[in-house]
């Protein structure tokens, strides 16, 4: 993932794969959003010293829905069903 991830500025960087899962059998794509979601679960009010994880949760989405698109366009809707509004990012109650 950091070769997919490198171009991001370090800071950002750091904190995208500090969130990711230890679990290296998840595909790509789940790896990212699941972090994206579980990054967000922690933010508070989402104050001005949250702005970092925010970026990286903001990131690692994005990534998780072009790696899918790479991947296997077909499963775009239902990585954004699982992921999406309507799904774990919507139950983070994150606005």
């Amino acid at each position: 993932m950091r070769e997919r991830l490198g171009d991001s500025p370090p800071a950002l960087l750091a904190a995208m794969i500090e969130a990711l899962p230890a679990d290296a059998s998840l595909p790509v794509p789940e790896a990212m959003a699941g972090a994206a979601v579980a990054l967000l679960g922690t933010l508070d009010g989402l104050r001005r010293e949250e702005a970092l994880p925010l970026m990286a949760a903001d990131a690692l989405l994005t990534h998780a829905f072009h790696a899918q698109a790479e991947a296997d366009a077909e499963g775009l809707a239902a990585l954004a069903e699982r992921f999406g509004a309507a799904g774990a990012l919507g139950a983070t109650g994150v606005r």
